[in-house]
C-alpha cells in the first residue's frame, strides 16, 4: 500500500504534515506564494483541495501530498 506526505500551503508558509496531522521533523518554508507553489510542484507535491481560511478573508488554505518514499 503507498504511503503519503501530506503539507498545507496558507499564505506563504508551507507546513508539513504527518500522517494524523502532526508536524513532522521538517523545516517549514517562508516563500512568497508564488514561489511556494512551483517549489511544491517542482518537488511532486499535488493539489488535493482548497479551504477558504478563517483567518484571513479572501485568502486560501492549500493542501497537497505526494508519495512518500519507500522505506
Amino acid at each position: 500500500m503507498k504511503k503519503w506526505q501530506h503539507c498545507k500551503l496558507q499564505g506563504n508558509h508551507i507546513t508539513f504534515l504527518g500522517a494524523a496531522g502532526v508536524f513532522e521533523n521538517k523545516e517549514d518554508a517562508f516563500l512568497t506564494e508564488r514561489a511556494a507553489f512551483s517549489k511544491l510542484e517542482d518537488t511532486g507535491w499535488k493539489l488535493v483541495s482548497v479551504l477558504p481560511d478563517p483567518t484571513r478573508e479572501g485568502e486560501f488554505i492549500y493542501f497537497f501530498r505526494r508519495h512518500a518514499p519507500e522505506a
